[in-house]
């Protein structure tokens, strides 16, 4: 998500920022379980945040949003919206900073199909995330209903960082690396759980489009590839022997 901008005609500095974009990928992948290979995949999402507390000792904020993706290959028995919706998630959430660049969060996410490809899945997922130039974090994620890939509830844990190059420059580049597994019954494909799930690598490059005025909110262009390997749990969800997939995006995004 775009951060809020600093407007200097009409300044955000107030406690309510919005975010919002719409990225395009080659293929959708959910935490390496495949949703779409082919066609056209647009993917557009909205989030509001409100700034509750921010003091020397620490912050507390809330967020609440959605993401969607959109496919232009459409299942033929969609029940109650167009075929192109396949998936629309709601979630919302309080994020906690604390002193040395320390940050946790807990947030709750329904995952809907408006189309009805499957049921909605309900999750609860706490993080632990550091604010440096390696950018490490920790996800650990709940199913209380439903399950993404099986058919008991699970948990997903992911392991990861994000490491930027140091340049001189409004340009950014970083380099996403994560690791996705299951404890618990998230991959368990024949009713086996498979501790392993994917490994993913990539690149990505951030620029901040110019010539549009602060007080319309900043806004970024953003491309870049990630390279996913595959453990034998998702190669069996995949119904595929492959073990890789590159995956290319492009997206903009506004924030104020």
């Amino acid at each position: 998500m775009a951060a809020p901008a600093a407007a200097q005609d009409a300044p955000n500095t107030g406690a309510i920022s919005v975010s919002t974009g719409i990225d395009f990928a080659t293929s959708y992948y959910f935490r390496g379980i495949v949703q779409e290979t082919g066609g056209f995949i647009a993917q557009p999402y909205l989030e509001a945040g409100m700034s509750l507390y921010d003091g020397e000792d620490g912050s507390v904020s809330l967020a609440a949003g959605t993401w969607s993706s959109l496919h232009s290959r459409t299942d033929a028995g969609f029940d109650g919206a167009p075929g192109i919706f396949y998936e629309t998630d709601f979630y919302a959430g309080l994020g906690f900073g604390f002193a040395g660049g320390w940050g946790a969060d807990v947030t709750y996410t329904a995952y809907m199909s408006p189309r009805g490809s499957w049921s909605t899945v309900k999750e609860v997922a706490v993080g632990l995330s550091h604010d440096d130039i390696i950018a490490p974090y920790i996800t650990l994620a709940f199913e209380i209903d439903g399950s993404a890939a099986g058919d008991n509830s699970g948990t997903y844990l992911e392991l990861g960082i994000e490491p930027s190059l140091p340049l001189d420059s409004p340009v950014g580049v970083s380099f996403p690396i994560a690791v996705g597994l299951s404890p618990s019954d998230y991959y368990d494909p024949g009713g086996v759980n498979e501790a392993f799930g994917f490994f993913n690598i990539g690149a990505m490059l951030g620029v901040p489009l110019t010539g549009i005025p602060e007080s319309y909110g900043s806004w970024e262009f953003t491309a870049g590839i990630n390279l996913l390997f595959f453990g034998d749990g998702l190669k069996a969800i995949n119904g595929s022997t492959d073990g890789f997939e590159p995956i290319g995006i492009f997206g903009v995004s506004l924030g104020y």
